[in-house]
């Protein structure tokens, strides 16, 4: 399922919660393996802070993702879509 995205600072945002649900991290693991905040990763996730290339680069390490990954709009599994729309977490 590929999805359209308004600009580039939502398609970081789903892509970031996307690749967490897929590793099954909540906010609070991503932020301990990617060595930040709990609260810089829900502020990111909100849309309330843009993080900067390294923060980038250690949030997709984290994610087991290249860091490009994080800005790419691809086909993505519909059950996680829809799993995650339940929860209001994409």
């Amino acid at each position: 399922m590929k999805l359209k995205f308004d600009n580039l600072k939502d398609l970081l945002i789903f892509n970031i919660k996307y690749y967490r649900y897929v590793n099954n991290y909540s906010q609070e693991k991503l932020a301990e393996l990617s060595k930040l905040s709990p609260r810089y990763i829900t502020d990111v996730e909100r849309g309330l802070h843009c993080p900067t290339i390294p923060k980038l680069e250690m949030i997709a390490k984290s994610l087991y993702v290249e860091p490009y990954e994080l800005f790419m709009n691809v086909e993505r599994d519909k059950s996680i879509i829809k799993k995650n729309r339940k929860r209001k977490t994409i």
